[in-house]
């Protein structure tokens, strides 16, 4: 083409980008002058010894009030001005309670599951049923149930949380609604009311409404199923020992949206690698060891986690876990928005 020709066809494409541009459309074409691809998620460690201290001078400098109505530590995978979440579907935080404090009730469309790291004396008040949370328990919220958390011990309380905020503020769906009679919803329910009449023998008439309702998991439980699985020697080659926390409506995954599960790698227990489309976070409940995680096997990095640290594994990256103890189990407690990828069809793995 001519130049003269080539200068008028590009003086017309311009024309033509600053119309389209003009009218908030653009063209396929236009490959390159769209918004930029978003930073990634990076593999992250968040250490205890970190978060511990920040925690608890926040329990003394910022108040739970009007103001602020929960006290959490999020979890961000870059720094401002444009901090970047651990996970692009759900939040991952730790929250505190102080010794007399109370959060006040609320519901709101997100929905969210609390792992229990440390205290005694707590209690949430979910639909009505005071549900005590005791260290390794596992509660879920699920979307548009009432709760809130009392703390009636000595000690503060400290507890992960997934939620999937990020979700429904991407989807325009977020609502948030305070408990109209009061601070604290009443409690009309004793512990463990909504999983017992969720189990094998149940009345249809016993809960009201159509669910999903709050439930307990009890540490113990976990725990026996863990180590029965390990000494029948039933393992996953790439998690080892592991069991999906379930609902106990459906027999689905622990809630639409956010699928739990613990793990225990045994003394010395070395994984295979293999990646998944799903982005989960873990929190380290008992023993400490590595986790080699990359996009590329080739350009794999090193992980070393502890008790009660956090740590992610972004989407579609190898990862293999080693327990470096030759004694001790290791125990990861994870988070993930697997659920979400298997209802839309976007989920896939490979090992």
């Amino acid at each position: 083409m001519p130049d003269h020709k080539l200068q008028q066809a590009l003086q017309r494409l311009d024309g033509l980008n600053r119309k389209v541009q003009e009218s908030r459309l653009r063209g396929a074409w236009q490959k390159g002058r769209g918004p930029a691809k978003p930073e990634e998620i990076r593999p992250m460690v968040w250490r205890w010894r970190d978060m511990l201290p920040l925690l608890l001078q926040a329990g003394e400098l910022a108040p739970i009030d009007d103001v602020m109505r929960m006290r959490t530590l999020h979890m961000v995978n870059s720094p401002e001005p444009v901090p970047l979440g651990a996970t692009r579907t759900f939040a991952a935080m730790l929250q505190h309670v102080n010794p007399g404090e109370v959060t006040d009730s609320h519901r709101h469309t997100a929905t969210s599951v609390y792992f229990m790291i440390q205290g005694g004396g707590l209690y949430t008040t979910a639909e009505g049923e005071q549900q005590f949370m005791e260290p390794g328990d596992l509660l879920t919220q699920p979307s548009w149930t009432w709760h809130g958390t009392t703390n009636v011990g000595n000690e503060p309380g400290i507890w992960f949380t997934a939620m999937d905020t990020t979700l429904c503020q991407y989807l325009d769906a977020w609502f948030y609604e305070r408990y109209p009679d009061g601070l604290a919803e009443p409690i009309t329910k004793p512990d463990g009311y909504h999983m017992k009449r969720l189990g094998a023998l149940r009345s249809s008439a016993a809960l009201t409404g159509a669910g999903p309702f709050p439930v307990r998991y009890r540490w113990q439980d976990s725990l026996n199923a863990l180590e029965d699985l390990a000494a029948a020697g039933q393992a996953d080659p790439y998690d080892g020992v592991v069991v999906d926390y379930i609902d106990p409506q459906t027999g689905g995954p622990t809630t639409a949206t956010i699928g739990c599960r613990i793990q225990m790698l045994r003394p010395g227990e070395e994984t295979r690698s293999h990646r998944h489309t799903c982005s989960t976070i873990y929190q380290v409940v008992r023993g400490s060891g590595v986790t080699q995680v990359g996009k590329h096997k080739a350009d794999e990095e090193t992980l070393e986690w502890g008790e009660r640290d956090c740590f992610n594994v972004p989407p579609w990256h190898w990862h293999r876990f080693h327990n470096e103890s030759s004694k001790d189990p290791a125990i990861l407690f994870s988070a993930s928005d697997r659920p979400l990828l298997q209802a839309i069809r976007l989920y896939r793995e490979q090992g």
